[in-house]
């Protein structure tokens, strides 16, 4: 039950963000569209955050030893983490923005930008790897990743079930 329990959580959390990613209305115009879709994406972030600290915190056991020394060092990982969710954010709304008259040019541009995020958050996670090994057993470091990549996965799915193939 707490494992249905965390992936309703996260798909919930997912599709919250994916809709308000994509939900616009024709009327605005492209600034606007472009201003809300921010502010909208911001908020959104910052929900999934906390969300994602409350189910990390629900799925991962720590003695509150641990719990002092980990959750400083989460909020450091996260932070990093979200640098390349910026740059993803960017890359998607980019785009949005050229998906009708996207060339060549931009599709390679945009798949080396892809290609790059990927290979920075691998850096991240295996950079934070040693640093959190130093406050918990091997075997929970190896559960939080699990639980991390559960989410990141779920999300990308809502995120990219949203943008259309190339033309």
């Amino acid at each position: 039950m707490r494992r249905f329990s965390f992936v309703a959580d996260v798909g919930i959390c997912a599709l919250i963000m994916s809709g308000t990613l994509f939900a616009q209305e024709q009327k605005q115009t492209q600034e606007e569209q472009e201003s809300q879709t921010r502010a909208a994406v911001e908020v959104t972030r910052a929900d999934i955050q906390s969300d994602r600290q409350a189910l990390v915190a629900s799925n991962l056991p720590l003695t509150d030893e641990q719990a002092k020394a980990f959750w400083p060092l989460y909020r450091q990982y996260r932070a990093e983490m979200q640098t390349v969710g910026d740059r993803l954010v960017n890359l998607v709304e980019n785009y949005g923005q050229n998906y009708e008259s996207l060339t060549d040019e931009q599709a390679a541009q945009m798949m080396k930008e892809y290609l790059n995020m990927q290979k920075d958050t691998l850096a991240i996670k295996d950079k934070y790897v040693p640093r959190f090994t130093k406050i918990l057993p091997a075997k929970t470091v190896m559960r939080f990743y699990q639980i991390e990549n559960k989410m990141d996965l779920i999300v990308m799915l809502a995120v990219s079930s949203q943008i259309p193939l190339a033309k």
